[in-house]
C-alpha cells in the first residue's frame, strides 16, 4: 500500500509538471499546405493562445459601432426589465434539431496588413468564441462587392485585405476561414453579393485594375451601371450571369464550403426604365409576346438563383438565400417590387433554394406595425414551404449597438433574442442566425446576457 500511495504521489506531481510545462494545451498551427496540397513546410506557430488573453485582445482590435456608449450601457444594466437569466425552454425535439448560425462580415475580418500567420491566429480565435457560444455554422463573405477574399480568375482581391484594391495578401484568407471553422466544428458557408460591384464608387477608375465591371461601365454594353452611390452589375445581361457562376464554381472546385450563400442584394432599390433598358429593348424585340419590365428583371433574378442551385447541387453544398423582412401574403411587398425577388416563388418550388432566412431584425414594439418581429414571422410563417426547404430565422444582435426605432427593448431586455428564438421554432422554424460576429460576441455584458439567455432556450 506504501507502495502505491508513493507511485500515486509521483503520477500527480509529474502530471501537474506536465499541466504547468503547457502539455495540455492544443497546439495545432494553421499550415496552407496542407490546405492546398502543397509541398510546403512552413508552419506557423502555435495560434492556440490561453483563451483569456484571445478574448481581450479581439475585443480591442474589432471597435464597436457606438463605442461612446459604452460607458452608459454599463450605467443601465440595473435597469435591465429582464432577470439575468431566462426559464424559457423549447421541446427538447425542437431544440436537438435547430440550426443556429452567425454572420461575419468582411468589415469583422482581422486580415487587413496581416501576415498569414497572424490573420490565422486571429481568425482562429474568433471561430472558437463563435463555437463556444454554441453556434453551429458561419456565413462568411467571400465576395462583397465583385472582389475575393481568396485568388480568383474572374474577381480582384478585396480592397479590405491591403487597403489597395486588387492588392494581393500573398496569403489566401479563404483558405484560413475554411480551416477555422471546421477545425471547430462549425459548417462554413460562402457568402456571396452577387451583383454589387462597388458601394463606394461610380468612378471606373477606382475600381482594381482590369475589373470586367471597368471595362462594362464604359464599353457601351450595360453589362455594368451606375446606379445612385455604386456600381452593379446588370442582372439582365446573360455575360453577368455567366460570370457570377463562373465564379461560384471556382469557389466550389477549389474550397471545401458547406454551401453558397446570397442575402438580399438582388436589383438595386428603385432603378428606372432606363437602368436595364439596352437588354429589356432587344429581349422585346425578339419575342412575340414580351413580358412586362417588371416581370422580365424578375425572370432575369429566377434564371440566376436556379442556375446557382443546380450548380451547388452538381457539387453537393446547399444554397440559402437571406432576404430583407419585409413581405406579404399576395405579392405587395418591397422584395418582389423593388428587388425583384420573387421570394415566395423560391419557397414553394424546389429548384431555387434550399433555405430561406429572412431578416427579421426588429423588436416585439417596433412604432410601424408591419415591421414588428411577431408580425413578420407570422407572415413568413405562412408562406407555402416546398418539403425540402430549410426555414431559418435571421435576428439582429447589432441592434444592441445601435441606435435604432425599438432601442428600449433591444438595449435594456435581456431575454429579448431568447424570446424571438423560441417564437421562430414554435412557429415551425428549423433554427436561427445572428448578425453579427461583433454584437454577438462582444465583452459588453448586455450583450454576453442576451446571448446566454439565447442559447439556453436550446439547453
Amino acid at each position: 500500500m506504501k507502495i502505491y500511495f508513493k507511485n500515486f504521489v509521483l503520477f500527480v506531481l509529474i502530471f501537474a509538471l506536465l499541466l504547468i510545462s503547457g502539455c495540455g494545451e492544443d497546439n495545432s498551427a494553421f499550415d496552407s499546405s496542407l490546405l492546398s496540397g502543397g509541398s510546403s513546410s512552413l508552419y506557423a506557430e502555435s495560434i492556440v493562445k490561453d483563451e483569456s488573453k484571445d478574448q481581450s485582445a479581439e475585443s480591442s482590435k474589432i471597435p464597436s459601432k457606438n463605442s461612446d456608449k459604452n460607458s452608459a450601457e454599463s450605467k443601465n444594466q440595473s435597469s435591465l426589465k429582464t432577470s439575468s437569466k431566462t426559464d424559457l425552454k423549447l421541446p427538447e425535439v425542437i431544440a436537438k434539431t435547430g440550426f443556429k448560425g452567425l454572420w461575419v462580415s468582411y468589415y469583422e475580418f482581422p486580415f487587413w496588413g496581416k501576415t498569414e500567420q497572424e490573420a490565422a491566429r486571429e481568425f482562429g480565435a474568433m471561430m472558437r468564441k463563435v463555437a463556444k457560444q454554441g453556434y453551429t455554422a458561419v456565413f462568411c463573405h467571400v465576395r462583397a462587392n465583385a472582389d475575393a477574399f481568396y485568388p480568383s480568375k474572374y474577381f480582384p482581391y478585396a480592397m479590405q485585405l491591403t487597403g489597395k484594391p486588387g492588392g494581393d495578401p500573398g496569403y489566401d484568407p479563404l483558405k484560413i476561414m475554411i480551416w477555422a471553422a471546421k477545425k471547430n466544428g462549425l459548417e462554413f458557408h460562402a457568402w456571396i453579393n452577387p451583383y454589387r460591384v462597388s458601394n463606394i464608387t461610380t468612378n471606373p477608375d477606382e475600381l482594381a485594375a482590369g475589373h470586367i465591371a471597368a471595362e462594362w461601365l464604359t464599353d457601351g454594353s450595360n453589362r455594368a451601371i451606375k446606379h445612385g452611390k455604386g456600381i452593379y452589375f446588370n442582372p439582365g445581361s446573360t455575360d453577368v450571369q455567366q460570370l457570377i457562376l463562373n465564379g461560384i464554381r471556382e469557389i466550389l472546385e477549389k474550397y471545401d464550403v458547406d454551401g453558397i450563400h446570397f442575402d438580399d442584394y438582388f436589383y438595386p432599390e428603385n432603378v428606372s426604365e432606363s437602368f436595364d433598358a439596352k437588354q429589356y429593348n432587344a429581349y422585346r424585340s425578339q419575342t412575340a409576346r414580351p413580358l412586362s419590365l417588371a416581370n422580365w428583371r424578375r425572370t432575369n433574378v429566377n434564371a440566376l438563383v436556379s442556375a446557382v442551385y443546380r450548380l451547388c447541387h452538381s457539387e453537393k453544398v446547399v444554397f440559402g438565400i437571406s432576404p430583407a423582412a419585409n413581405m406579404s401574403l399576395d405579392n405587395s411587398h418591397d422584395n418582389y417590387n423593388l428587388l425583384y425577388a420573387d421570394i415566395a416563388l423560391w419557397m414553394r418550388k424546389e429548384g431555387y433554394v434550399d433555405y430561406i432566412l429572412p431578416q427579421l431584425y426588429f423588436g416585439y414594439r417596433h412604432p410601424v406595425k408591419k415591421s414588428r418581429y411577431k408580425y413578420l414571422l407570422s407572415i413568413w410563417a405562412k408562406l407555402p414551404k416546398h418539403k425540402n426547404l430549410k426555414f431559418y430565422v435571421g435576428l439582429g444582435a447589432y441592434r444592441m449597438d445601435e441606435n435604432c426605432d425599438d432601442e428600449a427593448e433591444w438595449h435594456y431586455e435581456s431575454d429579448l433574442m431568447a424570446r424571438q428564438t423560441v417564437d421562430a421554432m414554435l412557429k415551425g422554424a428549423d433554427g436561427i442566425a445572428v448578425f453579427s460576429y461583433t454584437s454577438s460576441t462582444s465583452n459588453k455584458p448586455h450583450n454576453a446576457l442576451q446571448i446566454k439567455n439565447m442559447f439556453e432556450v436550446f439547453k
